[in-house]
């Protein structure tokens, strides 16, 4: 999208990323088991989405990277202190080597590793651009199922572990991710087109919901608690089905969205950094544990986050930025 994005477009950009954060929030509060292998297929699109945006909306010639990781990199260390010291309060001498061990692994918060992600990705889109205008672009399809293969299918088919270090540089690789960014930029920058039409599509998204809950089932056999994870081949394929049609939604003429996501969009990157701190202190309260069952307790973490972020722009005005509000 090299000539610019249109105001509709742009309103179409931020109902997908209102759908996005209800998708995220709703992955947090979702359990674990077969409701988890039922559920999540049609949520997984929901990082994807975010990096896919991202990818769609970057220009390697325009790219100013500095500016870009410092919108996310101040909220990114301002709230892993606050995770930190929620995590650590009890024993606050524990708070500075826990703080530094979070910055760096991205563990402070179970969203958290999106930021170290976002910033590979960033620092990356001039070998991207090298790579999507090259004779060898569809290269770039294979990277993240082949990092899923290696690095997330094979310790699970195979009975390891992978070793403590190499988890961590796993959890927050941009490669498992790198496919929704790539085709982002390859579809933002006209390298790609789609000809394939959106009922096609629509069903061949279907479809690939059933293939993950069957994946999904078959990770919870081996005994994965993470059955559910965005990361496996089914829900990558899901995903960039998804973006695709989104893609093709965004660029139409058709001129409908809904406004209240729209709204939700524009505050989406607060409730991303936000929600899990609302859920631990929801958790507090003996009444929410009792009665707010899924998905009663997404739909409440949703709507208190969203008045959380929406407060705070209004107390903490042009400082609401380096919090992500």
């Amino acid at each position: 999208m090299k000539e610019g994005v249109t105001e509709i477009q742009r309103k179409k950009i931020q109902f997908l990323r209102g759908l996005g954060i209800i998708a995220v929030v709703f992955i947090h509060n979702t359990p674990g088991g077969l409701l988890q292998v039922l559920c999540r297929p049609f949520l997984n699109f929901a990082v994807g989405l975010f990096l896919f945006l991202s990818g769609m909306l970057t220009d390697a010639e325009k790219l100013d990277p500095v500016k870009r990781i410092n919108k996310v990199i101040v909220p990114y260390i301002i709230w892993t202190f606050v995770y930190t010291v929620m995590q650590h309060f009890s024993i606050p001498s524990e708070i500075p080597r826990a703080y530094i061990y979070n910055l760096l692994s991205a563990k402070s918060a179970g969203m958290m590793y999106y930021v170290l992600v976002y910033i590979q990705l960033t620092l990356l889109v001039p070998l991207i651009d090298t790579l999507a205008k090259s004779k060898a672009w569809i290269l770039g399809f294979f990277i993240s199922p082949l990092e899923i293969l290696l690095f997330r299918m094979m310790p699970l088919l195979c009975g390891y572990s992978l070793d403590k270090y190499i988890q961590l540089v796993i959890g927050i690789s941009c490669f498992g991710w790198f496919t929704y960014y790539y085709i982002g930029y390859l579809l933002g920058n006209g390298l790609l087109t789609v000809i394939v039409s959106n009922k096609v599509l629509l069903r061949m998204w279907v479809l690939s919901i059933f293939l993950q809950i069957f994946e999904g089932y078959w990770f919870f056999s081996l005994g994965n608690s993470n059955c559910g994870t965005q990361l496996k081949l089914s829900a990558i394929l899901s995903g960039t089905l998804f973006i695709i049609l989104s893609f093709k939604y965004i660029i139409s003429d058709k001129y409908y969205y809904v406004i209240t996501l729209e709204k939700l969009g524009n505050i989406s990157f607060g409730v991303y950094f936000s929600h899990i701190a609302v859920m631990s202190v929801l958790h507090v309260f003996p009444w929410y544990v009792d009665f707010a069952r899924y998905p009663m307790n997404a739909i409440i973490v949703l709507l208190v986050s969203s008045l959380f972020v929406v407060a705070g722009k209004k107390c903490l005005g042009g400082y609401a930025k380096y919090i992500a509000f």
